[in-house]
Order: C-alpha cells, then sequence, then structure tokens
C-alpha cells in the first residue's frame, strides 16, 4: 500500500474499510479517486464563485432579472439550466 501506509492511523482505516467494501479496487485506487474528485470540487467551487462574482457584477451595473410571479421563476430558471447545459457541453463534460 505504499503512500496509504504512511497515514495516520485513521485515515488508513477508512481506506481498508472502502477497500474491503469493494468500493475502490486498491487504497492507491482510492486516492487516486478522492484527488481527483478533490481537484473537480475545487474547480466547481472556482467557477461557482466567478459566476457570483459576475453576477454581482452584473446587478451593480443593473442588469439583473425582476422576478415577480411563478412563471418568471420558471421562465429564469429555465434560461438558468440551458446556460449550464451549454457551459458543460463546451467543456467537454
Amino acid at each position: 500500500m505504499g503512500v496509504v501506509q504512511h497515514l495516520p492511523d485513521h485515515l488508513r482505516s477508512i481506506i481498508e474499510r472502502q477497500v474491503a467494501e469493494g468500493r475502490a479496487a486498491s487504497g492507491e485506487q482510492f486516492l487516486e479517486d478522492a484527488v481527483r474528485r478533490h481537484a473537480e470540487d475545487l474547480e466547481a467551487e472556482d467557477e461557482f464563485v466567478a459566476v457570483a462574482e459576475a453576477g454581482i457584477a452584473d446587478i451593480e451595473a443593473g442588469r439583473y432579472t425582476t422576478v415577480s410571479t411563478p412563471e418568471d421563476g420558471e421562465a429564469l430558471h429555465r434560461r438558468m439550466m440551458e446556460r449550464l447545459r451549454a457551459r458543460l457541453a463546451a467543456r467537454g463534460r
């Protein structure tokens, strides 16, 4: 278990349990998957912050949508989901 052997006992036992339950083929695979997922989470968080900051700039510039009816909310939701799907498709996900 190379790298896994150098981890604190409580982390090593978590990894060993996941391998024993068949959730990972090895401790190394578990760590690779964990690092990849963590990196993806950080990237998603960075993107979320960038979108939020852009949204704040839009509001400050007077570019925003007022939602006053359920239909307005649904229309806004549809537009946002279309934009999200387009972004994800452009990133190849």
